[in-house]
């Protein structure tokens, strides 16, 4: 077994160790989002167990988050090279495509990749999904290419940390997005893996 601080798999060798870094260490819900001086660094306003505060974000890792958010929901966008904030939301000028994201989607979305972090999700891949295992919750959830069977996604109709989890995973060890690994992964190739993944068991036990 692969043990990661912040995302755990059982399944292939290849896998390196990833962690999901959170915004803040402790769960939030964003009131805002604005860019502050000169440099328009990235600035969330947020309401913890605790009270109010704020937080700066680097710049790399709120592209990271846009970008994210971008690929689990239209899956096509790389590398961004520009956003600007709006009225209504931020304006994305990637090398593929533009996009509009509106604040509360936004906002939704941090707040669910925080606790991607802090929950420390362990992501676990099949021939047909990803199982997204929360110890802290006892809960378990499965995201394919359609969405994901929790609550965020079949009744918020939101992006889920299960989806983030399990995207960040991928892109971890090489893969573009589910959609790229589950085309990679069936039928003969996948019966291939396990066998490739029994083989590898065997020798990790000394068999």
């Amino acid at each position: 077994m692969v043990n990661c601080i912040g995302i755990q798999s059982t399944h292939f060798s290849r896998e390196i160790d990833f962690e999901i870094q959170p915004l803040v260490p402790l769960e939030i819900k964003i009131e805002s989002i604005k860019v502050v001086g000169a440099g328009k660094i990235p600035q969330i306003v947020y309401r913890t167990s605790k009270g109010r505060c704020s937080t700066f974000l680097s710049k790399a890792n709120f592209l990271n988050c846009l970008l994210c958010f971008l690929q689990i929901k239209q899956r096509h966008f790389s590398k961004i090279k520009s956003y600007n904030f709006q009225n209504s939301g931020i304006n994305i000028d990637a090398e593929n495509g533009k996009s509009f994201i509106i604040y509360s989607e936004i906002y939704a979305f941090l707040e669910r990749y925080n606790r991607a972090a802090l929950e420390k999700l362990e992501v676990e891949l099949t021939a047909v999904s990803s199982v997204v295992r929360n110890r802290i919750k006892g809960t378990v959830a499965e995201v394919n290419n359609i969405g994901c069977s929790c609550a965020d996604m079949v009744y918020r109709h939101t992006i889920c940390k299960h989806q983030i989890a399990t995207h960040l995973y991928l892109q971890s060890n090489g893969w573009g997005s589910l959609a790229e690994y589950l085309q990679q992964n069936t039928g003969k190739k996948w019966e291939e893996k396990l066998l490739a993944m029994a083989e590898f068991a065997k020798y990790d036990l000394g068999l």
